[in-house]
C-alpha cells in the first residue's frame, strides 16, 4: 500500500495554530469527573496507519491521507504545506 508523506508549517501562530492541531490531534481538557478528551482527525484513523516523524511531518496510507488533507485544505491560508508519495 501507498504511504504519503505530509509536510507542514504553520504560518499563524495564537489561535490559527491552536484550532489547527487541535483539528488534527484533538486535544485534552479538565472537566469535574477529571480529564476528557475531544477527537482530532487522528483519533479517528486507526493507530497503525500513521505516524508522526516529527512535529510538523506525518507519514500515512493513501487511504487515510485525504481524511486529513481535508484539515489541511480547511487551515490553508495558515499553512504550507506538501505531499510526497513514499515507495516502501
Amino acid at each position: 500500500m501507498k504511504k504519503i508523506l505530509l509536510v507542514w508549517d504553520v504560518k499563524s501562530k495564537g489561535s490559527p495554530a491552536t484550532l489547527f492541531y487541535r483539528a488534527l490531534c484533538g486535544y485534552d481538557y479538565p472537566t469535574k469527573s477529571g480529564k476528557s478528551h475531544s477527537n482530532g482527525v487522528l483519533d479517528e484513523i486507526p493507530d497503525g496507519v500513521w505516524e508522526f516523524i516529527n512535529r510538523s511531518t506525518l507519514l500515512i496510507e493513501e487511504e487515510y491521507a485525504k481524511m486529513v488533507e481535508e484539515i489541511f485544505r480547511e487551515f490553508g491560508k495558515h499553512l504550507l504545506w506538501h505531499r510526497f508519495e513514499v515507495e516502501v
